[in-house]
């Protein structure tokens, strides 16, 4: 018996159990967006691939932009591949020298295992400086991380038609900046619609 306490101790430290959220992202009454819409709901905002997404707290920016999603042995293995893109001297300018541009994948694979013993390799974190979100599939970024309950941590996203990012103005007076808002509706936004 205290070899397997042990053994379940061990396996513990090694296989991080996600017993939060065992689903990807559901879209709820708003449905799934189409290849040309964004979706906003109360804790998260999902990009189309190709079009740059920008966070914000107090005076941090980062843009992302996702490549590329797909599944992996099932529809239930989601994967993405991603441009994050930070500038260094916090003017929020990024069409200058001072962009670092980090690139890199994400991926939620179905849990295995039996009940609360099921298990997930995953690697879920969006991370740009001392901001970290959460990802649960295609283009979904939360407005916190996984290790957060739901709610508002000063986060603030901004979805954008643009494609390029040195077509990226933080200033646009056309933005709209959203936080987490536990009584917004979904909706589904044509990307030509944002503004």
């Amino acid at each position: 018996m205290k070899n397997i306490v042990v053994l379940l101790f061990c396996l513990g430290l090694i296989v991080r159990l996600d017993l939060r959220s065992a689903l990807a992202f559901e879209y709820g009454e708003a449905g799934h967006p189409k290849n040309n819409e964004v979706h906003i709901s109360k804790v998260a905002i999902v990009m189309p691939v190709g079009r740059v997404l920008l966070a914000r707290k107090g005076s941090e920016y980062f843009a992302i932009k996702f490549i590329e999603f797909w599944t992996g042995k099932t529809k239930e293995d989601l994967y993405a591949s991603y441009e994050l893109y930070y500038n260094k001297s916090a003017d929020g300018n990024f069409s200058s020298k001072n962009i670092v541009v980090k690139k890199g994948e994400l991926s939620f694979p179905k849990p295995r295992g039996i009940g609360r013993f099921a298990f997930s390799f995953s690697h879920r974190e969006i991370k740009c400086g001392d901001i970290i979100l959460e990802w649960s599939g295609e283009g979904s970024v939360h407005f916190y991380n996984e290790n957060q309950e739901q709610g508002d941590y000063g986060v603030e996203l901004a979805p954008t038609k643009w494609s390029n990012i040195s077509e990226v103005d933080i200033h646009d007076k056309r933005l709209k900046w959203y936080r987490y808002d536990e009584n917004r509706k979904r909706v589904n936004i044509p990307i030509d619609k944002l503004w």
